[in-house]
């Protein structure tokens, strides 16, 4: 009898991790949702010369005498998740993203509160993949970048408005729904997408009613892409970007105006070899600087004969790499607007001509000095305006 009872517990001994295993079996993979933290710390030291809209960007210089500043920032940081998993239903490849910095303003307009960056949302959407004997092809929903002009030139001290922004970088973030499609050939690939996105324009009663969003009508963006890859080190990728869009002005008065607005840009960024790379940009648009915060006023005159202000720009950068640890860059990036439909005071050139050495200290820590020249000419204005920054940065990744 105490055999017998000896063997029943052993038996039940045996069982229980054996049970346990079996419920702890991980589900399958269409019901698991894998998340990846990433992001990065930076902090910044501006020096100032002359005079800047704003002492942490050199956006433009002022007409106004302001006079030399010095400025510590960390809130370019930025925070993000990436989402992935697999849907059994369709068959689909999830993949999500949503990410912030700290760049949304401050709570109190005193140099005492600018440690209170406010968080902003930067992104937040879920794409859905599908791979077939054409390609791949695949649907975003939610906040994106635009499809005119994508690039964004190197740096450490200018991130979260980018490098030559007003100076030629055009750019947009906005709430959207795109269809892409893509394909590779051997060593050459080709890409193309397209998509509605929600009217931004800087004017209108509110941020959901501008006169975007009063026409009705959202706008849509196009692109076609094409890479290449000529030798391991050596690489193309060119982008052909356009937006339309339409605004609604006076809105429901007798002087009401439909408007239009368009952009074409044009993108291409080389790798020349694993030494040096080169990248720029290339806009011309009409009636849709405002979308894109470029220079100035998206459109002169008033409803019912208000017309849209023709606008161009391009920048260009070199990245030269001696040694993986070490980046030189050197660029130049200019906007114009067109004089003879720019209000009195308007500007109507912008550049910036900016430079930098950066220092990739392993794999997570980044380091560099950077320094800016803005050119600022207003219409009406005898002389140009000119200001200086110089930069020091610092970055951990994770």
């Amino acid at each position: 009898m105490k055999a017998l009872q000896k063997l029943l517990v052993a038996s039940l001994a045996l069982s229980l991790p054996m049970a346990g295993l079996a419920q702890a079996a991980p589900p399958a993979a269409e019901d698991t949702v894998k998340v990846t933290p990433y992001g990065f710390i930076l902090a910044n030291a501006y020096m100032t010369g002359n005079g800047l809209t704003s002492n942490d960007y050199p956006g433009q210089a002022t007409t106004a005498v302001r006079g030399g500043a010095v400025l510590y920032s960390a809130r370019q940081s930025r925070l993000g998740f990436r989402l992935a998993s697999k849907d059994s239903w369709s068959g689909a490849d999830l993949a999500g993203v949503v990410e912030f910095d700290f760049n949304a303003g401050h709570l109190s307009t005193a140099s005492t509160a600018w440690y209170n960056g406010v968080m902003r949302l930067r992104l937040a959407n879920m794409t859905a993949s599908w791979k077939t004997s054409a390609g791949n092809v695949s649907i975003l929903a939610g906040q994106d970048y635009g499809l005119v002009n994508t690039l964004f030139a190197e740096s450490l001290a200018w991130v979260a408005s980018p490098l030559f922004w007003q100076a030629g970088n055009v750019w947009r973030r906005a709430p959207q729904f795109r269809l892409s499609w893509g394909n590779s050939f051997g060593d050459y690939g080709l890409n193309a997408a397209v998509a509605a996105l929600s009217p931004a324009t800087a004017d209108g009663a509110s941020v959901d009613f501008g006169t975007g969003n009063q026409s009705r009508m959202p706008n849509i963006e196009a692109r076609l892409g094409a890479t290449a890859k000529f030798a391991p080190d050596v690489t193309a990728a060119l982008g052909l970007g356009y937006h339309a869009g339409k605004r609604r002005l006076a809105y429901g008065t007798a002087n009401q105006q439909d408007l239009s607005d368009s952009m074409f840009g044009v993108d291409l960024d080389l790798g020349l070899t694993k030494y040096a790379q080169v990248k720029g940009e290339y806009y011309n648009g009409k009636g849709a600087d405002d979308t894109y915060a470029a220079i100035g006023a998206s459109f002169t005159g008033a409803a019912p004969n208000a017309e849209a202000i023709k606008t161009s720009g391009m920048w260009a950068q070199a990245i030269l790499k001696p040694m993986p640890w070490l980046w030189v860059t050197a660029g130049y990036g200019q906007a114009k607007a067109d004089e003879a439909q720019s209000a009195a005071g308007a500007r109507t050139d912008n550049k910036q001509a900016a430079g930098g050495v950066l220092v990739n200290a392993g794999k997570f820590w980044r380091f560099g000095v950077e320094y800016c020249q803005v050119t600022t000419t207003y219409k009406g204005n005898a002389t140009d305006q000119k200001a200086t920054q110089l930069a020091v940065s610092s970055m951990l990744k994770f």
